[in-house]
């Protein structure tokens, strides 16, 4: 009987940690914040608004967006590292994320320093002017031998410094051989309508954005970054039609979390993120905006990484370059 009892107290004792590891995961215990680095109303916001919905369904807790510009996104980069890192607080960073330590001289390592989630989708730019300017710049070639002729002539915008398109247009004026003059907006809205009051000659900014504008005849189209032609504005050439390969270009979108939080936490935040972008409503609207939406079996937190070290590598140079924060 003794040797029966000892028996079965070494069981228990054995059994109790792998009872602890079978408990279910108590997450998320409260309402979640998902910081966005941009103004509300622009392309980040209104997708994450999208995948929002689906997320309060099944994680069964409101998900609250929440607009935090400035800096290129150092404000809302600031407010992810304040953050307990539970899972609770989460930042949709761009790819432009990767290189705002050297453009605006912050000590943080763009991958190291963050637990990265998911990426949520990615998108190629559209260079646009102003439909009045069209005689001027009836296209890409002709745009770009009268900004040759005329340096320091032609303005550009963009959604403030550092953010993807300030180092996109930077790049074209790099590789383009041109001399234009960057004027910085705080967000895509205002940036936006810059270019729709010719205040700004060109921008460079999503198509979720400027498609509207263009349907309405504001806007007229110069070139894309993509690979390929766009399947939403067939017309209009790819930048590397033009002898610029280099500028094929598309910018991710992804999900981070606080350094430290628990990898338990990492992962189930990375399958409600991949899940909610399989949904078929969900996907079909945001590739409806001309977006790739990764599928869930290739969306991880090692992909995330793995962009973010890859545009560090190609862009980072290139924000030392232009002088990051003195531009």
């Amino acid at each position: 009987m003794a040797s029966l009892l000892k028996t079965f107290l070494i069981v228990m004792l054995v059994g109790l940690p792998f009872a602890g590891m079978a408990q279910p995961l108590k997450f998320p215990e409260r309402p979640i914040r998902l910081i966005i680095p941009f103004a509300a109303g622009g392309g980040t916001d209104i997708v994450a608004r999208i995948v929002v919905q689906r997320l309060v369904e099944t994680m069964g807790q409101p998900v609250i967006v929440e607009a935090k510009p400035g800096g290129g996104g150092a404000i809302a980069v600031a407010e992810l590292m304040r953050a307990a890192p539970d899972g609770h607080v989460l930042l949709i960073a761009t790819s432009s994320n990767a290189v705002l330590p050297v453009v605006a001289g912050l000590s943080w390592h763009p991958s190291n320093d963050f637990t990265p989630i998911a990426i949520v989708y990615s998108y190629p730019f559209v260079l646009a002017t102003n439909s009045d300017n069209s005689q001027r710049f009836p296209d890409l070639a002709q745009f770009i031998t009268r900004v040759r002729s005329e340096p320091d002539k032609v303005t550009w915008g963009s959604s403030g410094i550092g953010g993807p398109q300030h180092l996109v247009g930077e790049h074209f004026n790099k590789v383009a051989g041109l001399k234009m003059v960057h004027v910085p907006y705080k967000g895509n809205a205002p940036m936006i309508q810059a270019l729709r009051s010719n205040e700004v000659q060109v921008v460079f900014d999503t198509q979720t954005l400027m498609l509207p504008h263009i349907h309405e005849g504001r806007l007229k189209p110069l070139a894309i970054t993509s690979a390929k032609r766009s399947s939403r504005l067939p017309d209009t050439p790819t930048l590397s039609e033009a002898g610029y390969p280099e500028l094929a270009v598309e910018i991710t979108n992804y999900v981070l979390a606080p350094k430290g939080t628990p990898v338990a936490i990492q992962r189930e935040l990375n399958r409600q993120f991949a899940a909610a972008l399989e949904h078929p409503e969900v996907r079909d609207r945001l590739q409806g905006f001309g977006h790739t939406v990764p599928l869930a079996a290739d969306n991880s937190p090692e992909a995330v990484k793995a962009h973010i070290d890859r545009f560090s590598a190609t862009y980072g140079p290139l924000a030392r370059e232009v002088g990051g924060a003195n531009r």
